[in-house]
Formats: C-alpha cells, sequence, structure tokens
C-alpha cells in the first residue's frame, strides 16, 4: 500500500531556495539540503560548511555524523546523497570558482589564464616585474597585480581551494611562495621547470625543513606529460592536471 507523505510547506521551500540563490551570488560556501525520503520528504534547508543553518528547520537530522558529511562534502565540491537516521538527504553543494593564483607573468600564464577562466577558474596574476605585470595581458584575470610573493601573499591569502602554480623559477621568487602555499594546504601547487630544476628545488625545501610528505605535494615538472613545447600547449598540461586534481577529490 502507497504511503503518502505531506508536502513540504510552500512558503518554506520558496525561502529556502531564496536563500540559496543568495548565496550563491554572493560567492558564499554551503549546502543546499533536500530530503528525498522518510516522513520529511522534500523538506529542504540551507546550512554552511559548519553546520549552522543559513533557511530552513532541519530539527533532528543534523547529527554529529551528517554535518561531518556536509563539511567533506562542502571541502571536496561534492553534491550526493548523505544517509541520515531513517533518512536520506540529497546535498547539492554550494561553493564560489576556484580562484587560481598565477605567479610569474609570461606568453605561459597568458595562454593558462584564457584557459583556466573558460574552465570557471577565478584567475589571479602576480610578477614582481612591473614591465611583464600588465592587465592588459590578461583580460581574464580578476586582478593582476607587481610584487614580491610576501607582499601578494599577505595581501590576499592562500586558503585550501586556491590553486597556486609558480611560473618564474628563480630562487629568490620560489623560495618564499612555495613554503607558505605549502603551510596553506592549498588544493594545487605545480611549479615549472626541469626535471634538474625541480631536484634542485626540493633540496632547497628540504634543507629548510620541509618533509618528504609536503615535497610530494608539489607538482612538479608542472602539468601532465603530454610532449608539450609550446606556451598554449603547456597551459593545456598544467591546466589539465589541475582538473584531475580537483575532479579526482570527488569522491
Amino acid at each position: 500500500m502507497r504511503r503518502d507523505h505531506p508536502r513540504p510547506d510552500r512558503a518554506l521551500v520558496t525561502d529556502v531556495l531564496a536563500a540559496a540563490r543568495a548565496l550563491a551570488d554572493a560567492g558564499g560556501t554551503g549546502a543546499l539540503a533536500t530530503v528525498i525520503a522518510g516522513d520529511r520528504a522534500g523538506v529542504p534547508f540551507l546550512v554552511d560548511a559548519s553546520g549552522k543553518v543559513l533557511a530552513g528547520d532541519p530539527a533532528e537530522l543534523l547529527t554529529p555524523a551528517v554535518v561531518e558529511e556536509i563539511a567533506r562534502r562542502i571541502d571536496r565540491e561534492v553534491s550526493g546523497v548523505v544517509p541520515s537516521t531513517g533518512i536520506e538527504i540529497f546535498l547539492d553543494v554550494i561553493t564560489p570558482p576556484p580562484t587560481l593564483r598565477l605567479f610569474g607573468a609570461g606568453p605561459i600564464a597568458e595562454a593558462l589564464c584564457r584557459l583556466a577562466a573558460r574552465a570557471g577558474f577565478r584567475v589571479v596574476v602576480g610578477d614582481p616585474r612591473s614591465a611583464h605585470a600588465l592587465p592588459e595581458r590578461y583580460p581574464d584575470a580578476v586582478t593582476v597585480s607587481c610584487g614580491w610573493p610576501d607582499d601578494l601573499v599577505a595581501a590576499d591569502p592562500f586558503d585550501r581551494r586556491t590553486f597556486v602554480v609558480s611560473l618564474l623559477h628563480i630562487e629568490r621568487f620560489e623560495d618564499p611562495l612555495l613554503p607558505m602555499a605549502l603551510r596553506a594546504g592549498v588544493r594545487y601547487l605545480g611549479a615549472l621547470g626541469s626535471r634538474k630544476t625541480h631536484a634542485a628545488r626540493l633540496e632547497r625545501l628540504r634543507a629548510a625543513g620541509h618533509t618528504s610528505a609536503e615535497l610530494d605535494r608539489i607538482h612538479g615538472p608542472v602539468g601532465l606529460s603530454i610532449g608539450a613545447v609550446t606556451p598554449e600547449e603547456i597551459a593545456v598540461a598544467i591546466l589539465a592536471e589541475m582538473v584531475q586534481v580537483r575532479r579526482s577529490e570527488r569522491s
């Protein structure tokens, strides 16, 4: 015998959906949750990564296990079904576009900026050379700044969703940049250079006290190995590796 469940209040649904749209438009982070089975099927609510309710009334649905799963899915940008106590909840994760920080201007950065912006990244470019940090060369970038890594990162700090690519492989530039990215736990860290350059880079970082586990997080030479030669091809290889890292964590 079919069991009918009460329909959720229409005004509640409208309010929760409006709050979710406002959160997305503001570049916020959270999850639109909808009960898809059980006595409260159809009931929506909006929460942030800490489990704080932004709209709706989930009541007893937000158990510690559910809050933990919500945080995990938001961190990995993974929508899907979360089982609760006898109730299934579908989470539609809301996150702003990931930020790609390009350090080191030039032809590769120009090509990568174009491609990454079209792939949904928010691109920020920085270079210490004023003759290279020119906004007109990066029309798809959110900002183009002239400065050294310490100042650039202090003005716009990294977070766990940041993708970082170092394209200016000189010690004075890289040696402060890479440790800052490692400490911040960025989502992706890549560094341009040959295998010889990368080996020397790792030796300097190891001498500075970084562990093998930390160094293993650096993608170098940066990009998938596709035999890339031109700046555009190298940009394709780097973007492909970034997408691989981003999407491989959706499990």
